[in-house]
């Protein structure tokens, strides 16, 4: 029943438009997709997410929506135009429709070999076979079963009115092969996603899937490939350009390639004349990682290191296609809020976060500093990461946006966790567990064993030369933090204990500060370490640092003796494997139960650090290193790894 009224209904537009002069049905049909636009919400918002993937930033949030927009007025002008297929002629054609390289179509077709015109959802495609038969040429037509069967037959006796032969999809190789060798002219849409069989090709800068079905033919057959493309000029009036015979190299790739670089040229002059709704890049093995930083060195270096976890992931799922170019790119971004109680209020919005919110995003603008507003929404990615309570509400607004995995690291403040993809948080912030939840038991690093290699290979640059032959302990010395407060007395019996087992082992100290370490403490170190002979490395990282000086101190080490008062710089000590001694600073305000406190007593529980008093640290070392130390390899990255595994598609 629904087949008979579809195909009854065509047959009654296509009737009545014909007493309507074409330029008034097209103005009404301009103005029916303008409406249509807000009809299909879901069609519009993918051909905008389409517009950034392949533009990025070379489009403004306003421009892709116009585009959109004129995307919708000129599918349905093609569809008016479609109804007047069974009334069009040569007079139409030749007062509407301009063609330029039609002499390239008869020099092929001298050749008696066949032709395929290989084109693209560009302009109105389906008029451009209409031109073809009133202009006399032999085509065949490959099309797609429509499933309510009177409407399939009714198109595709339109299609064919004037001799075109229209062949459907499914099992067409042998029926295209028999077009070709009686040397007809045959029409393929070569811009779609591939299923079995395709090849990847670089397309806006991004590999797609793509059919090679035009080149097989062609190089089994010997029939020539002319590009063909229609662009609407405006209103009725069309420009059909054929352009150069496509040269078929040595692989297929090479010649999909060519017709790819003109198609997107095409689509760059003509953005709103290409079929946007179309997933062309689904499958596609390059993803973008977007970072979003809130401007904390801790926060930036975790999330860092879950975007090498994550690239990792991708890069071993596709392997096996030997792809030569990187597929992976992470890109940063710092975001920057308007002041403390936009940052408030933003984390509270992201409740509100949907897909509804994809090309909008308008909201952020009230809550960003300008410039930072600006570069997040022309932002696209596939995987969206941050760590950090203030970043987790513009973490799932981007990731709506971009229709990508959201990742985030630590707390998510107003927004419940189960809105994001995957949340790690350490067991220390006591968060009930949920499925998309990963709980570990240090905070997330970059140290592994490529990390820490890189950083001794750096050490070694700067002229350090520190002997393989000697006993290594290495000292990383953090700073005051809003809790604890790292004081000259604690330093002072530190250095003491480290220089004192350094004489009697003839050991060496490598040693470092960070950015949080106070002037006073600076100078201390200065005056007991620098220039002294059990210490070949001492880097004040506020005056000069080595990059990956800390992956390096770690890979030298046999010992590492670390300050406790940042989780950040402990996690990296236990991630490398070596024996941990941690001191505790002073406390600013003593607290029995504090997430620093639960934090390292976790971690000693589990063995993989010791909590020592200065006073302890010469007696441990030396218990260390007379009952080896065998390495605990630290897991969490791994079964993080097998997480992320199940999320990435």
């Amino acid at each position: 029943m629904l087949d008979y009224l579809l195909s009854s209904t065509i047959k009654f537009l296509s009737f009545f438009v014909s007493f309507i002069p074409i330029r008034i049905s097209l103005f009404f049909a301009y103005c029916l997709g303008k409406v249509f636009y807000y009809l299909f919400p879901q069609k519009a918002k993918l051909a905008y997410l389409n517009l950034k993937l392949a533009f990025g930033d070379k489009l403004s949030l306003v421009e892709r929506k116009r585009i959109v927009k004129e995307l919708f007025c000129n599918l349905f002008m093609n569809v008016i135009e479609f109804l007047y297929f069974p009334y069009m002629d040569k007079n139409y054609i030749e007062k509407y429709i301009k063609i330029s390289g039609e002499e390239k179509i008869k020099k092929i077709i001298e050749r008696k070999k066949g032709l395929i015109f290989l084109t693209a959802h560009f302009g109105n495609w389906e008029l451009s076979s209409i031109v073809a038969q009133i202009k006399g040429y032999p085509i065949t037509v490959l099309a797609r079963q429509q499933k309510p069967q009177r409407l399939n037959l009714l198109l595709n006796r339109y299609r064919s009115r004037l001799g075109a032969e229209v062949i459907m999809r499914g099992s067409e190789t042998r029926e295209l092969l028999n077009c070709l060798r009686r040397n007809r002219i045959v029409g393929i849409l070569g811009d779609q996603k591939s299923g079995k069989g395709g090849i990847l090709v670089e397309f806006f800068s991004r590999l797609a899937w793509t059919p090679v079905g035009a080149i097989k033919l062609s190089r089994y057959t010997g029939a020539g490939i002319l590009p063909v493309f229609i662009i609407r000029e405006k209103g009725p009036y069309h420009r059909i350009e054929i352009l150069d015979e496509l040269p078929i190299g040595e692989s297929e790739e090479s010649s999909l390639k060519q017709f790819h670089i003109l198609l997107e040229d095409y689509v760059k002059r003509y953005p709103s004349q290409w079929l946007w709704f179309h997933r062309r890049w689904k499958g596609s093995p390059q993803k973008d990682i977007i970072i979003l930083s809130d401007g904390k060195a801790g926060h930036l270096n975790q999330a860092r290191a879950l975007a090498k976890l994550t690239k990792e992931v991708i890069e071993e799922r596709f392997k096996n296609l030997n792809i030569k170019k990187e597929i992976v790119k992470i890109r940063e971004m710092e975001i920057k809020f308007r002041n403390i109680l936009a940052r408030f209020l933003v984390n509270f919005l992201g409740i509100f976060a949907r897909e509804s919110c994809r090309g909008c995003l308008r909201c952020l603008r009230f809550f960003l500093e300008k410039d930072s507003f600006s570069q997040l929404i022309s932002l696209y990615g596939d995987v969206i990461i941050s760590c950090g309570v203030n970043l987790s509400a513009i973490n799932l607004f981007l990731a709506k946006e971009n229709q990508a995995k959201s990742f985030i690291i630590m707390k998510s403040g107003f927004v419940p966790l189960k809105r994001f993809d995957l949340a790690v948080i350490p067991l220390h912030d006591r968060i009930k567990p949920f499925k998309n939840v990963m709980i570990t038991q240090t905070a997330l690093n970059l140290i592994d064993e490529e990390t820490m290699k890189e950083g001794i290979e750096n050490i070694q640059k700067e002229g350090y030369r520190i002997r393989k032959d000697k006993v290594k302990i290495g000292l990383l010395i953090g700073g005051n933090t809003k809790n604890y407060i790292l004081t000259n007395e604690v330093m002072e019996k530190i250095v003491t204990e480290l220089l004192k087992i350094a004489q009697e082992l003839d050991a060496h100290l490598l040693v470092t500060t960070s950015r949080r370490t106070s002037k006073e403490i600076e100078t201390l170190v200065k005056d007991r370490l620098l220039n002294n002979s059990f210490c070949p490395l001492l880097i004040i990282a506020n005056e000069k640092n080595i990059e990956k000086a800390v992956p390096g101190i770690l890979g030298l080490s046999d010992i590492v003796v670390v300050s406790g008062e940042s989780i950040s710089m402990v996690s990296e000590a236990v991630s490398s494997g070596k024996p941990v001694l941690v001191f505790m600073t002073k406390e600013r305000i003593f607290k029995k139960d504090t997430k620093q406190k639960r934090f390292l007593e976790n971690l000693r529980n589990k063995g993989y650090i010791d909590l020592v008093t200065p006073e302890r640290i010469f007696e441990r070392i030396r218990d260390l290193l007379n009952h080896p130390y065998k390495n605990r390899i630290f897991e969490e990255k791994e079964l993080l790894y097998e997480r992320i595994k199940k999320i990435i598609p």
